[in-house]
């Protein structure tokens, strides 16, 4: 499936959501849309903010939203901002735009603590960039690797790089001082939710020093059910009735969840890897001037 990469205009770079779950209040996605194509996508209403389109088909370069941001953040309180909420900041399309080396510099200059998850290495690129937004404000990185099933993962992530480029990555980032994790999420029944394929990616995640791994369920919801049933259907046809059935009743999935949490609390305690890491408060430089702030 080929991606359409089209310009636009933004209006704004920060977007401020209302969730309690989120150890964030604000939101920056230098992109719409994503060319990864990952079956399980949270993200695909999205594009209906810009009129609709495919989600995984048409990928929007904000090609103006360094411009807005700097603008923004004269008012801004230096509070924590994702990147990425709703797509990958370092899909393919940012090797052309570099636009997150247009906008780290300026976080950094404002001293914004950031969090950025992607599933590319392209990150290593800006280890420079992200190194002066850690030391100003603080930067935490995580990468999502939901199975080291280098079949599976072709077929779920069609686009994206390999789960070994982006455990690597993981390590690299950890080498150069930058907290690093792994987002085991979404955990998939019966094609990533077995126990040893569990545990690979907590042990390659413990020999890559990663900071942390959070892991989470698969959720269905809205325009993601049908487009992952159908995935499921088409490439994984003895576990597409499973999944079907799990799907369809509650008391079951309750079962699943319950079983599969017993499993990550295990595991998180055999390889000693915490469930998250927040970043570390930064202290202010002493004397700080009225025209440093």
């Amino acid at each position: 499936m080929d991606t359409v990469v089209r310009e636009m205009a933004c209006k704004s770079a920060l977007h401020r959501h209302n969730s309690k779950w989120l150890p964030y209040k604000y939101d920056i996605n230098v992109y719409r849309g994503c060319a990864h194509q990952c079956i399980y996508c949270y993200a695909l209403y999205s594009h209906a903010y810009i009129g609709g389109g495919s989600f995984h088909r048409e990928v929007y370069v904000k090609t103006n939203i360094a411009a807005v941001l700097q603008k923004e953040l004269r008012r801004f309180r230096a509070e924590t901002v994702n990147l990425g909420g709703v797509t990958d900041s370092y899909q393919p399309a940012e090797r052309d735009y570099k636009l997150m080396r247009k906008v780290l510099p300026l976080l950094a200059d404002h001293r914004v603590p950031i969090t950025v998850c992607t599933k590319s290495p392209l990150i290593l690129r800006d280890i420079d960039l992200i190194k002066q937004v850690d030391a100003a404000g603080g930067a935490k990185i995580a990468f999502t690797i939901t199975t080291l099933d280098g079949t599976v993962a072709k077929l779920i992530e069609p686009n994206a790089p390999s789960s070994s480029a982006r455990m690597d990555a993981v390590r690299t980032l950890r080498e150069n001082g930058i907290t690093c994790g792994v987002h085991l999420m979404p955990i998939i029944p019966y094609l990533t939710s077995d126990e040893d394929d569990i545990e690979a990616v907590f042990s390659a995640a413990r020999q890559a020093d990663a900071s942390y791994v959070l892991a989470g369920a698969l959720n269905l919801k809205g325009e993601t059910r049908p487009l992952f049933m159908d995935s499921v259907r088409q490439s994984f046809p003895s576990e597409y009735g499973l999944i079907r059935a799990l799907y369809s009743d509650k008391a079951a999935y309750r079962a699943y969840k319950k079983n599969l949490y017993t499993v990550l609390d295990k595991l998180r305690k055999k390889y000693s890897l915490p469930i998250y890491e927040r970043i570390p408060a930064r202290q202010e430089p002493e004397q700080l001037s009225f025209w440093d702030a």
